[in-house]
């Protein structure tokens, strides 16, 4: 029977692929780029000749078959083979000779009996012996060698030629070249200094693991966000010499209540990074994280954490962080068995995943059960109201007359749902709200906290972006928010029209929405879109501006986010209040 010539890898029926990562600004898919990563790393870790077999010779007269030596290459990421004939063996010695000076002895040559199976068998030997020292000393000269492995060909059928990182970050690239010499870094404020003084105490202190990243936990609350890339990296991975960093820390076989329990707490912090509740900043953090190579993510000891009996809540910690990096690196399912080896650890990731994935699909519902909240909850859920008023406002289409109609009205019937400091946050039937905001500034101050400054004290918004001047009062703006459904975290950006109007003590902000948004689309991220349609009104008298902010929630986005903070299941109200108060006072 013929055989084939060649068995490439298929990433569809092997087992050990690898997870990877985007490199750079340049592309990996260019020879060179893929040898020197190959050749740099030692990627290829073995290298055998497995069998033989003959195939017809169809063009020469002089012999009927021809030998091919099948060779086996294992690699960090998968294994493959390829057949290769004597006269291609020959070609890459003559190749290789000039630059590797003691290759062994090449076989000879015979012209009777060169196919019979003792010389076949001698000439295995001598060819593996020559592949072997070949690879043992390879080096960036002799790409040739590589070419004849056909291993380019192979990386770029399992996907690893299209801007992938495909081992670890270079130290350049890492910006820790200079953390090999503590000398040469200095910690420029109290936050870096903090953030070396934490590293050192988890290094040098083991056993008390727990206490520091509980102390970490809280004293890296709000201030993640001013560390830079290089410092979230040094947290992350150490200084490659002295200090190893929280991914290797958390890389702990024991048994032990103990180490359970400083795994715990170092999971805590590591997720809590991830989290915008904890740092504003998640996104640039998740960047870094995802930018880790497998190798270095694996030194967290991922398989043991998911299938250790005793660590049920490292477990769940452990998977979450994996489905955050395949995801952050948008990779292939079956890259992963490189990452986690275990087939257990991989049955329970998968599990994970789509049972995570069906949260993140699941539209948020409000199931209301009168026997499980309190008085003071049911009191605060939307009812219908007696008055016929308000009723017929409520019913008619969302416009900006309608609120300004319905801030007129003296019949209409708040429910107050939180206060906090004299500042107040109310609803009518959980479809409009308002919220009012006592400032110790003039008018113009307020202005500026209500537009320009107001991601800085409303706790779920992220940015707001000016992207278009119709007029010296009208804008069309970008308002994104982070916004929580559940366990995920969505990204909902607002694009309206705002007219600003000023008249002596009295100020009116409108907004509404802005439907030709083509334009701007491509400069924003984000899960969703919504609309607002809102009224800011401010009156100015004795030192006092009394802001009133009222809008209605007619999109189904708002609705979900504003449920729990009318059922007072979160408190951004009173976080919002809090930042708005140190605001209004600089």
């Amino acid at each position: 029977m013929k055989r084939q010539r060649s068995q490439s890898w298929d990433a569809s029926n092997h087992d050990s692929s690898e997870l990877l990562r985007q490199q750079s600004e340049r592309p990996l898919n260019d020879q060179n780029s893929i040898f020197t990563m190959i050749v740099n790393h030692n990627i290829i870790k073995d290298i055998s000749i497995i069998e033989t077999y003959k195939e017809v010779d169809k063009i020469s007269i002089h012999k009927k078959h021809y030998v091919n030596y099948v060779i086996k290459i294992k690699t960090d990421y998968f294994d493959y083979t390829v057949a290769k004939r004597y006269s291609e063996f020959e070609k890459l010695y003559e190749q290789v000779s000039p630059i590797l000076h003691k290759l062994p002895k090449f076989p000879e040559k015979k012209l009777i009996k060169s196919n019979s199976k003792k010389n076949i068998a001698e000439r295995k030997e001598m060819l593996e012996e020559i592949l072997k020292y070949i690879q043992k000393n390879l080096n960036n000269q002799m790409h040739s060698f590589l070419n004849f492995l056909n291993i380019q060909q192979q990386f770029l059928k399992g996907g690893f030629g299209q801007n992938v990182r495909i081992h670890e970050l270079s130290r350049d690239e890492l910006g820790l070249i200079d953390l090999k010499e503590t000398a040469k870094l200095t910690a420029s404020n109290e936050l870096e200094k903090m953030t070396f003084h934490y590293i050192v105490k988890l290094n040098d202190r083991i056993d008390e693991k727990s206490k520091i990243f509980s102390k970490m936990e809280q004293y890296f609350f709000g201030k993640t966000q001013y560390l830079n890339s290089q410092l979230l990296k040094f947290l992350l991975l150490g200084d490659d010499s002295k200090y190893k960093g929280i991914i290797e820390l958390l890389r702990n076989p024991s048994k032990d209540s103990q180490s359970h329990i400083s795994c715990v707490s170092g999971f805590q912090f590591l997720r809590k990074m991830l989290e915008y509740d904890y740092n504003p900043n998640a996104d640039f953090f998740l960047k870094i994280f995802s930018e880790l190579s497998i190798k270095q993510f694996k030194k967290i000891g991922l398989s043991f954490h998911i299938c250790s009996r005793n660590k049920q809540l490292c477990k769940q910690h452990t998977l979450l962080l994996i489905y955050k990096y395949v995801k952050g690196n948008d990779l292939k399912p079956e890259f992963i068995n490189f990452l986690l080896e275990d087939q257990d650890a991989l049955q329970e990731f998968n599990s994970f995943s789509e049972i995570y994935q069906q949260k993140k699909e699941e539209p948020f519902q409000l199931v209301i059960d009168n026997n499980y909240y309190d008085d003071n909850q049911r009191d605060n859920l939307p009812t219908k109201s007696s008055s016929k008023e308000q009723q017929c406002l409520l019913e008619q289409d969302p416009t900006l007359e309608l609120l300004q109609e319905i801030i007129k009205s003296t019949s209409i019937s708040w429910k107050l749902v939180q206060e906090f400091e004299n500042h107040s946050f109310q609803h009518i039937q959980g479809q409009i709200v308002k919220t009012i905001h006592p400032l110790k500034c003039n008018l113009e101050k307020a202005i500026e906290i209500v537009t320009t400054a107001k991601q800085k004290w409303v706790a779920t918004m992220i940015s707001r972006q000016q992207l278009k001047k119709i007029n010296d009062n009208k804008y069309v703006i970008a308002e994104t928010y982070l916004w929580q459904d559940k366990q995920l975290f969505k990204k909902v950006v607002f694009f309206s029209q705002e007219t600003i109007i000023i008249n002596e003590n009295k100020f009116e902000i409108l907004m509404q929405p802005e439907f030709e948004i083509q334009e701007y689309e491509q400069f924003q991220k984000y899960d969703e879109i919504s609309q607002k349609l809102q009224i800011t009104y401010g009156v100015y008298e004795n030192g006092i501006t009394t802001v009133t902010i009222i809008q209605n929630l007619f999109d189904k986005v708002q609705q979900l986010q504003y449920t729990p903070l009318l059922l007072k299941e979160v408190n951004y109200f009173e976080k919002s209040i809090q930042q708005l108060q140190i605001l209004q006072s600089e």
